[in-house]
């Protein structure tokens, strides 16, 4: 781990001020991955994301230099994030309830700064924190890092599901059961 790594946990009011550096992060990781990934998508997706009870963000500093985030929110009765999955899923799965399932959305580390533990460190100070039971992500199929990680953390997939955002990709459903 990097000696002078700094974890701080955040609401969404007060990562507004953070904004244009996490845009920044989010358009250096996806530079080349497609219309889905752009810009103005990006920050509906934050505000909209913001406005949810229990939004919660963890960033990473090293010498004052953001070089990654995480954050999600828990999923309310009426969420539409179960919108467009895949069958056959478990029944029940997509119940929710506000306290049942926390939904990672964004967990990024700047390339410079991966393959140094900066991501678990991020997803284990989050994860840690919350009261929900189970936790939920979507990923990419083809990101084999991101999948090779998860899986070390003891995420397993469940289905796939596309967002019904414009040009969404497919993504695999994944769950981490507390």
């Amino acid at each position: 781990m990097i000696d002078n790594l700094v974890l701080k946990t955040i609401n969404a009011t007060e990562s507004e001020e953070h904004t244009e550096a996490l845009v920044a992060l989010y358009l250096e990781i996806y530079a080349d991955a497609g219309d889905f990934y752009g810009e103005d998508r990006y920050r509906r997706q934050l505000a909209l994301h913001r406005q949810r009870p229990g939004w919660q963000m963890v960033t990473a500093t090293v010498d004052g230099e953001l070089v990654g985030y995480i954050y999600g929110f828990p999923l309310a009765s009426d969420t539409t994030w179960w919108h467009g999955i895949e069958e056959p899923y478990p029944a029940g799965f997509t119940e929710e309830d506000g306290r049942r399932t926390f939904a990672l959305s964004e967990l990024l580390v700047r390339p410079a700064w991966q393959r140094q533990g900066i991501a678990q460190a991020l997803h284990d100070e989050l994860v840690g924190a919350r009261p929900e039971s189970r936790m939920t992500l979507l990923a990419r199929p083809d990101n084999a890092p991101a999948q090779a990680a998860y899986r070390s953390w003891g995420w397993q997939r469940v289905t796939r599901l596309r967002p019904a955002w414009d040009n969404a990709p497919l993504f695999d459903v994944l769950t981490l059961e507390r």
